[in-house]
């Protein structure tokens, strides 16, 4: 058999501890700061105010209820940049790593363009049409932030109380500001309904043993839509209480303040 790597002919040592060592922290990191496109559909708040996953934008049912997994949660930078000619931004990069780990360096700009933060995660679907399917939601609003760090704040406090449930069971909902030069402005309200552990069990609920071989957090189709289901929101883990200022927006329109029904 040839060797695989040759120098000028001579032998090439065996590998050390050290070189093995500082390889697997290598791609360790590399793999922990790249994003792989093709993955779970992503979930998205529309400027309408609705929430949307899948290339289809296939509404999420009202009521509906998420658990987040916890071990999918990554923070980081993104960098869109203007697609030109009326087209829609372009991401034309972003590092991410997981939030045990520490925060990536904020890349140079692209283009001018500075990389703004991120924050991500993926979560199932526990009820409703919806039941079984798995998404990623990613975030980089300013709207969005504020939302997301009443979420962090909970899931802190959730796990110096009760580690064994360290999930938050979400329902999601938006109000809409207006912006004095970008017009209507849609930004989440993320409600938590309660907890679970990581094979989806909800906090005070009686257990439920998964089927040989059945993973808590894997994909299922989406269906039909039907009406909004039946739910009793508890306050909010995190809710805009003045209007904030985003980043300016393409798909922002002029209209009026709107404020969702009751779920």
């Amino acid at each position: 058999m040839s060797d695989i790597a040759k120098n000028n002919g001579s032998n090439v040592p065996s590998l050390d501890a050290d070189y093995i060592k500082r390889l697997m922290s290598g791609i360790a990191e590399s793999r922990a700061s790249t994003v792989i496109a093709g993955g779970k559909p992503f979930f998205r708040l529309l400027k309408s105010g609705k929430f949307v996953f899948g290339q289809t934008n296939e509404e999420v049912q009202q009521g509906s209820k998420w658990a987040v997994n916890i071990m999918s949660m990554q923070h980081g930078w993104s960098c869109w940049v203007d697609g030109g000619h009326g087209k829609a931004n372009e991401l034309a990069g972003q590092v991410m790593a997981p939030m045990t780990a520490p925060k990536p360096a904020r890349p140079d700009p692209i283009e001018d363009t500075p990389f703004k933060e991120q924050r991500s995660f993926e979560m199932k679907c526990l009820n409703g049409d919806d039941a079984g399917t798995e998404v990623q939601y990613t975030i980089n609003s300013v709207g969005g932030f504020r939302a997301i760090d009443g979420l962090l704040a909970a899931i802190y406090d959730q796990l110096a109380k009760s580690p064994g449930y360290p999930c938050p069971v979400l329902c999601f909902s938006s109000e809409t500001y207006i912006h004095k030069k970008y017009g209507e402005i849609a930004v989440p309200i993320f409600q938590v309904m309660g907890w679970a552990d990581m094979n989806g069990n909800l906090q005070g609920a009686e257990p439920v043993a998964l089927p040989v071989g059945e993973k808590a957090f894997e994909a299922a189709p989406a269906r039909k839509r039907k009406a909004a289901l039946d739910a009793a929101p508890q306050q909010p883990a995190a809710a805009p209480a003045e209007p904030v200022q985003p980043a300016p927006t393409a798909q922002t329109h002029i209209g009026q303040r709107r404020r969702p029904a009751p779920l």
